[in-house]
């Protein structure tokens, strides 16, 4: 396509029409494929001829004019390559036939399969493998692992027996007209479908698609010199990029409209159930949940979304499943299907992020709140507190006396606990520990002593003591250490 443009500047085409004919020309030949997406309004051939040349191309696309007065993209990207491999299947031993009494290999209108095929051979493994060959014919996958699974379920093979010998003729009766031969059939059904199938079944999916705009390509300081909407994930993405789409009803369709071209990729996603939320909303399930899938599943089609407001969420490309190996494809489906029951993926996980949360919230602002909570209560009294995990143990023993419990309410993943509730069960015997005490000492008749709980009581006491005649009356801090 470049260099058919480069012709067409470098022979100087500036009439409009000419120019268009001899670009409908180049769509033709080159067999290239015009998508709906407007780039911008019809601003003249030439310049536009000379804007592809220069180099505004992204990802195997071209961008050319429209003789209708719109710009709109052009693609010359391929299908993308994705392979098809055999679900479940059922391969049988035919036996031996010759061609005119053979009575044919097919599908009924009840059978569960939606593929077969047959082949022949002088040997029995001679005609598995052609039937294996007719497969890989029809566009599946033939590898290693799919190979040794129709073996296994077919058994033992005869590879030396020939058809003449297995119909018991002996050599002087098979002549060069002989014909006959072992057939081996199979029927199956495509796994990708069947995947498919299973995902469907699972309530509560939301598919969607991928559109970021974002440069897509870049001139020599860096800076975007094509922008586009790249419509395939990479790594994580933004919650704003992802837009509600249908779920598809058939994996072959969907594969089949599978492109490499970035701007029409025609890729789907799917949002994780129960691993959604933010600050203001989901919960400590929900946020364990994600955690715990993103950190387990580090697949490239499994991808962490983020947004405003600490948004998370967790999202599947549909390709990448449906393309998995067996077991992990099993795995993924066994959670995502365990989650319509209970809602849990890992309920050690979920306890430990609950742990986490409840620590975050007593260090940031419940430690602070109790002290000033208790201080409140009692009045007048003065403390010296201990370090925030000291007085934790004591918060903890009066929680649990108070039958409270660290709570989440599903406005995000904060921890809770009603703190009125647990300071109405402390008297002050409870916190006399850390009482700071004011000791007033003075002279009657010996060395006496007072205390006093606030140091205003300690000064004005000193002062009566002084306009009585006790001017050597004073008072001293005595800290929780010094009791």
């Amino acid at each position: 396509m470049t260099r058919f443009v480069t012709a067409l500047v470098g022979i100087g085409v500036s009439n409009v029409t000419m120019a268009w004919s001899l670009l409908v020309l180049g769509l033709q030949q080159k067999k290239l494929v015009v998508t709906k997406v407007t780039f911008r309004k019809f601003v003249g051939v030439m310049a536009r001829l000379r804007a592809v040349t220069a180099g505004l191309m992204c990802d195997g696309s071209a961008l050319i004019d429209t003789f209708d007065g719109e710009v709109r993209i052009v693609a010359t990207a391929t299908k993308l390559s994705v392979v098809r491999k055999v679900g479940d299947f059922t391969v049988e031993s035919l036996g031996v036939e010759y061609p005119d009494y053979f009575q044919g290999y097919g599908l009924g209108p009840n059978s569960k399969y939606d593929f077969c095929a047959y082949g022949v051979g002088d040997t029995e493994e001679e005609a598995l493998a052609d039937c294996l060959e007719q497969v890989a014919q029809q566009g599946f996958d033939l590898d290693e692992e799919t190979e040794e699974r129709v073996r296994a379920d077919f058994g033992a093979i005869d590879d030396s027996t020939t058809a003449a010998e297995e119909l018991g003729l002996a050599d002087d009766e098979v002549d060069e007209e002989f014909n006959a031969y072992w057939h081996v059939g199979i029927k199956w059904n495509c796994r990708e479908e069947e995947r498919l199938k299973r995902i469907r079944k699972i309530r509560g999916l939301q598919f969607c698609q991928y559109e970021d705009y974002r440069p897509l390509e870049r001139d020599s300081s860096g800076y975007g010199k094509t922008w586009g909407y790249a419509t395939r994930a990479d790594g994580d993405v933004s919650y704003g990029d992802l837009k509600d789409a249908d779920r598809p009803e058939s994996a072959e369709k969907y594969l089949e409209a599978l492109s490499t071209d970035i701007l029409d990729s025609g890729e789907l996603y799917f949002y994780v159930p129960y691993a959604t939320g933010s600050d203001m909303s989901g919960d400590t399930v929900t946020a364990a949940n994600y955690k715990v899938f993103i950190e387990t599943y580090k697949e490239d089609w499994v991808h962490a979304v983020h947004g405003g407001f600490n948004t998370y969420a967790a999202v599947i490309g549909l390709t990448g499943l449906l393309g998995c190996a067996e077991d992990t494809f099993d795995e993924v489906c066994n959670v995502l299907e365990g989650l319509e029951d209970y809602p849990f993926i890992d309920e050690e996980a979920h306890s430990r992020l609950e742990m986490e949360k409840t620590d975050e919230a007593w260090e940031s602002g419940y430690a602070a709140d109790f002290r000033d909570a208790l201080e409140k209560k009692f009045d007048g009294a003065e403390f010296a507190w201990p370090s925030d995990g000291d007085l934790r143990t004591f918060f903890e023993d009066k929680r649990e006396k108070a039958n409270v419990y660290w709570e989440n309410e599903g406005s995000g993943a904060d921890m809770i606990v009603r703190l009125e509730r647990i300071v109405e069960g402390i008297n002050l015997d409870d916190v006399e520990k850390w009482a700071i005490c004011y000791k007033v000492s003075f002279v009657d008749c010996g060395l006496e002593t007072e205390e006093f709980g606030k140091e205003s009581e300690a000064i004005e006491r000193v002062a009566q003591l002084r306009e009585s005649g006790s001017f050597g009356a004073f008072y001293s801090v005595i800290t929780p250490g010094e009791k």
